[in-house]
């Protein structure tokens, strides 16, 4: 999971800037938190520039876009939020990934409640998703500490470490929904995912149990020329089968159902050897607390095809060795639409054999994270 931090100071030693470095001390492993050094070298917005923006402006813009969350401390100036924190917002308020993007305000002094309003007020208008949960007023002993300083006080890790869990659970909350496609509150996979639970020691051994049956249990639809054709998850349970994109949906029900958050990967593979004409080939990732984001796949194996579990390890059915194919960015918590038009307008297994789905990787649009909206 990755974190981006702005400061609304450009001073060597600001308080906000050491309240967001300790932010990234305290952050596990699995999180990233990553301060972003350049709002100094961001020209002051100009309208005509929002389609061709400067490179430090489109450097923000790519990194708002693959961050899964932001966090901003910023100082108070004459009451009101910081020229270097409003300018970089601006350079955003056009930008379709910052959209619902999960944001965090901390307050590193009481005293600034006047610019805490108006950054909150700011960001709401800009349609950004604001964790309240998180967002606080942090009760520093000085003006002057140090990230050394703050890690030495018990009470402020202790709130930092809140904050990080607040993001955490926001972020993850869609890849812990049931929905249409992806219904893990339904009946047979709520049972399906508690037996598999049953007698595990952590997550990973669930994981990996719910792995191996999708895999090794749910025929590939075309590799056993297997009908009918499903595309719910728990169509794929019911009738035991299911093309790639949809064991990729079996699984991250059951996963889900197991509070175990899981999302799906596609691929952008050839057809047949190493020229065009390409399709999508779907995956899952998981998000396991000693590792972070892990893929799998749990197409089926074969000859030639020897997907395994084995964290932090990655080995999928299909690595990318060909330059023309590619793995496609982020991790989406809902299928794509073109996966979902071919599991559901073709009507046979065969029809989306002829007809397999494809995108045009251009026009496939980063979310948070590497994560996908």
């Amino acid at each position: 999971m990755k974190i981006l931090a702005l400061s609304g100071s450009l001073r060597a030693a600001s308080i906000n800037s050491a309240v967001l470095r300790t932010v990234r001390l305290l952050a596990p492993v699995s999180m990233e938190v990553y301060l972003f050094a350049r709002l100094g070298d961001l020209p002051l917005y100009n309208p005509d520039l929002e389609n061709a923006p400067p490179a430090a402006a489109q450097l923000l813009r790519n990194e708002v876009a693959s961050a899964d969350a932001l966090l901003i401390a910023s100082p108070e100036y004459a009451h009101g939020v910081t020229g270097t924190i409003k300018n970089a917002l601006d350079w955003l308020v056009g930008f379709e990934g910052f959209v619902n993007k999960p944001v965090v305000v901390l307050n590193a002094t009481p005293r600034a409640h006047h610019a805490d309003a108006a950054l909150r007020e700011t960001l709401t208008t800009m349609s950004a998703n604001l964790i309240e949960a998180a967002s606080i007023t942090l009760p520093l002993p000085s003006a002057n500490v140090t990230e050394e300083n703050l890690l030495a006080l018990p009470e402020i890790s202790a709130l930092l470490n809140g904050v990080l869990a607040q993001i955490q659970r926001e972020v993850m909350n869609p890849y812990l929904d049931s929905s249409h496609y992806i219904d893990s509150q339904h009946p047979l996979i709520v049972a399906k995912a508690a037996k598999f639970a049953e007698g595990c020691a952590d997550e990973e051994e669930i994981a990996k149990r719910c792995f191996e049956f999708v895999r090794d249990q749910i025929k590939h639809s075309w590799d056993y020329q297997q009908n009918p054709l499903t595309c719910k998850a728990s169509e794929v349970l019911i009738h035991g089968t299911g093309y790639c994109y949809a064991k990729s949906h079996l699984l991250a029900a059951l996963l889900r159902a197991n509070g175990i958050p899981a999302g799906l990967c596609y691929q952008r593979l050839t057809i047949d050897g190493d020229q065009p004409s390409f399709c999508l080939h779907g995956l899952n990732a998981v998000y396991l607390q000693q590792y972070g984001w892990y893929r799998i796949d749990a197409r089926g194996n074969k000859r030639g095809v020897n997907a395994e579990f084995c964290p932090p390890l990655e080995k999928l059915a299909f690595p990318i060795v060909n330059p023309l194919e590619q793995d496609l960015p982020g991790i989406r918590a809902e299928p794509l639409p073109a996966v979902v038009k071919a599991l559901t307008e073709n009507q046979t297994v065969e029809q989306v054999y002829d007809n397999l789905p494809d995108v045009d990787p251009q026009n496939t649009v980063a979310a948070p994270g590497g994560i996908m909206s």
